[in-house]
């Protein structure tokens, strides 16, 4: 049986669910991830935003917010407690059952067992000293040998940490915005630049998108979720130091 976990360790997963809710309409979903991602209390899981803070933040009518939010709660998305409207605003959490959903999501990804080591380097037996293959005598290893050894070329590039391998990068149309908001919701949670910082914007075949090491962000317990914040990192490092260079270059000048 599924356990109900803490709306804050299965927010991922919830948002992935309401992104892929193809009977969800736009206007209720855009209203979900900004009242989630923007005003959620992550111990009481609850938010309160008013009808109007919504509205001007989404850019959509007081009355299509209204609407939205009661798509939200006959769909069993949110729990939905009305204020009176006087120092009481409404109050919005996720339902018990959407995270139960979540969780039962996140238990899927907590299953998979990854193969490859989170660090990188090669497991390699311990080095032991030469036995003797004449006769029937054993011999001990010498200490004076152990120290001079020096391993070749080959040992010493297996023996040492390997580099963090490429991440495959994708392209995101600009129009699959539940995708790309996923995307930007991550790179927050996972304190790194926004999409704009890391320079994954292009155009590919006259359509606008994002460069992204994925269709979707990766789950918590993802194989290669270290690998793609390596790479993300590294590409920031080396965005920062290309203009770093260029404004020395203009002020040289």
């Amino acid at each position: 049986m599924t356990n109900h976990r803490p709306f804050r360790e299965v927010k991922l997963q919830w948002l992935q669910q309401l992104s892929c809710d193809k009977d969800l309409s736009d206007n209720a979903r855009s209203v979900a991830l900004y009242i989630v991602t923007t005003h959620m209390n992550g111990h009481t899981e609850k938010a309160w935003p008013s009808y109007r803070t919504i509205a001007d933040a989404t850019g959509k009518s007081v009355k299509t917010i209204q609407r939205a939010i009661r798509e939200l709660e006959d769909k069993q998305w949110l729990d939905v407690r009305r204020g009176n409207g006087t120092g009481h605003n409404t109050e919005y959490r996720p339902s018990a059952l959407s995270i139960l959903r979540a969780s039962e999501a996140r238990e899927k990804t907590d299953r998979i067992v990854t193969l490859r080591p989170d660090e990188g380097g090669q497991i390699r037996p311990r080095r032991q000293s030469d036995m003797s293959g004449k006769g029937g005598q054993i011999c001990p290893p010498n200490p004076e040998k152990e120290k001079i050894y020096k391993p070749n070329a080959r040992e010493e590039a297996q023996s040492r940490p390997e580099r963090p391998s490429a991440v495959p990068l994708v392209f995101v149309p600009a129009t699959r915005t539940a995708q790309i908001d996923q995307w930007r919701i991550w790179l927050r949670e996972s304190q790194l630049p926004d999409i704009e910082a890391l320079s994954l914007m292009t155009v590919v075949g006259g359509r606008s998108g994002y460069s992204l090491p994925g269709n979707w962000p990766p789950g918590d317990a993802a194989a290669g979720r270290l690998s793609t914040i390596a790479f993300l990192r590294q590409r920031h490092a080396h965005l920062a130091n290309r203009w770093a260079g260029q404004t020395d270059i203009r002020r040289a000048s």
